[in-house]
């Protein structure tokens, strides 16, 4: 299948790659096909739409950067998303990039949870007090210019 996209023209994806989000993304909720596509020198993906070729977002898996994150999946969220096993989950959040790289933020708060199996993810909100919608990925010593 051919998928015109803004950032990446246009490219071939097969279509059961698509991963679909039920109830959407918090301010996308008529947005329900994404697909992942992998930046092989980083630890960043882009979550692009099916349907929007505007609208991508730069993700990465939340241990890249915070290796104590962690939340319990409730069994709601668990049986939406048939997971079955751990293995199955992918956890991925949205990462906000300004122009100053120092200043690049993930969201912790609100993680995108996966089943990389039967292709179906809900973004959902973590009760946990200590995780931020605004957690920096680097710190002022870093040098991320490069």
């Amino acid at each position: 299948m051919k998928l015109e996209t803004t950032r990446f023209g246009k490219i071939d994806i097969d279509k059961q790659e698509i991963i679909t989000f039920k109830q959407g993304l918090y301010g996308f909720k008529d947005e329900k096909g994404f697909i992942l596509l992998a930046d092989e020198e980083t630890p960043f993906f882009w979550l692009q739409s099916t349907t929007d070729p505007d609208l991508a977002f730069i993700v990465t898996e939340p241990w890249s950067f915070y290796q104590d994150y962690e939340f319990d999946l409730k069994d709601e969220i668990q049986n939406e998303l048939q997971v079955e096993t751990k293995k199955e989950v992918l956890v991925i959040n949205i990462v906000v990039v300004p122009d100053n790289l120092q200043e690049m933020t993930m969201n912790l708060k609100a993680p995108i949870v996966v089943n990389q199996e039967q292709k179906l993810a809900r973004q959902i909100i973590l009760d946990e007090e200590e995780y931020s919608v605004k957690y920096k990925l680097f710190d002022d010593k870093e040098d991320v210019s490069a």
